[in-house]
């Protein structure tokens, strides 16, 4: 297949190899993230698009964050929630945690507050089913860090992470890890040495399902090794969202083209909204209508705006 892209497009790609350069420091390490030689960085930056496919345009493209993709991010009360987390974090070095139910929200707040701030040190990678040694290969090409052609040891790998960050604890980085409940338990023990390595001197924000949350508490009940310490480092606490209210529904419409506020009420209801208490006070609370599974949300918004067209 051969896939054309628009100059444009290739661009605006360019201008997230300069991005990432700054982020990283150098166009070599932007090359290792994006798992493609240093000449075709090279040969992009430059200019000299030619011989090069629309295939591994995008293959850089999607390695350093670049998406075509139409759907637009509202500002809503959960994206509000989670760029606080984040930048409290990031302004205090704080390790933390965000657990809640798959689809309301956490992974599109997250991947859009590193994409908006990825040229002051936050860094995004989300997660699969790694065990350490995976786990830190997979990092250490997202932060563009060159783990050579030979074998490397696993604290090597560790030590090469916790370097990356050292070097830029001025910048006050912050490491988002989402989907962290896939994680091995050997991969969530090694917070415990980037706590202990790089306290004060960076973030960490893992976010996943409830499972994470079970998994860790489980794991502290049961003297699992590590898992107490694990805990600790984050401050025994486990943050949760809200999903998504009538006035959020309404952004998340409008951003994406569907006007009609009768229709986006309607679209609201469709999705059996429930009662949530949220505090509006030290001691006080109210109930509010939310929806918690904005996937549906969204496939819900695109039927619509097929209907309109």
């Amino acid at each position: 297949m051969i896939l054309d892209m628009t100059n444009l497009q290739k661009q605006t790609i360019v201008q997230h190899i300069h991005t990432e350069k700054k982020r990283l420091g150098s166009y070599a390490k932007v090359a290792t993230k994006a798992d493609v030689s240093g000449a075709t960085i090279t040969q992009m930056v430059k200019g000299n698009w030619t011989l090069i496919t629309g295939e591994m345009w995008l293959k850089v493209g999607h390695a350093l964050g670049y998406s075509s993709a139409s759907w637009q991010i509202a500002e809503t009360i959960n994206y509000r929630k989670v760029a606080n987390i984040c930048t409290d974090a990031k302004a205090h070095s704080l390790f933390m945690i965000i657990a809640d139910k798959a689809g309301i929200g956490k992974s599109a707040s997250l991947k859009t507050f590193a994409q908006e701030h990825s040229n002051e040190s936050v860094f995004y990678i989300c997660s699969r089913e790694w065990a350490k040694r995976d786990f830190l290969l997979e990092l250490c090409t997202t932060l563009g860090i060159d783990t050579g052609k030979s074998y490397t040891k696993v604290d090597q790998l560790g030590m090469k992470v916790v370097n990356f960050f050292k070097k830029r604890s001025t910048q006050k980085p912050l490491l988002i890890i989402d989907e962290a409940d896939k994680l091995k338990e050997s991969s969530l023990r090694w917070f415990i040495h980037l706590f202990n390595e790089c306290e004060d001197e960076m973030s960490l924000i893992i976010a996943g399902t409830p499972h994470l949350e079970q998994k860790i508490i489980r794991g502290v009940r049961l003297r699992r090794l590590g898992f107490d310490e694990l805990e600790s480092r984050f401050g025994r606490a486990y943050i949760g969202l809200m999903g998504a209210t009538m006035d959020c529904v309404r952004k998340i419409c409008a951003i994406n083209g569907v006007l009609d506020t009768t229709l986006q009420k309607e679209i609201f209801e469709s999705l059996k909204p429930v009662y949530k208490d949220i505090p509006v006070g030290p001691k006080e609370v109210t109930s509010v209508k939310v929806i918690d599974d904005l996937r549906r949300l969204k496939r819900v918004i695109i039927r619509e705006k097929i209907k309109l067209q």
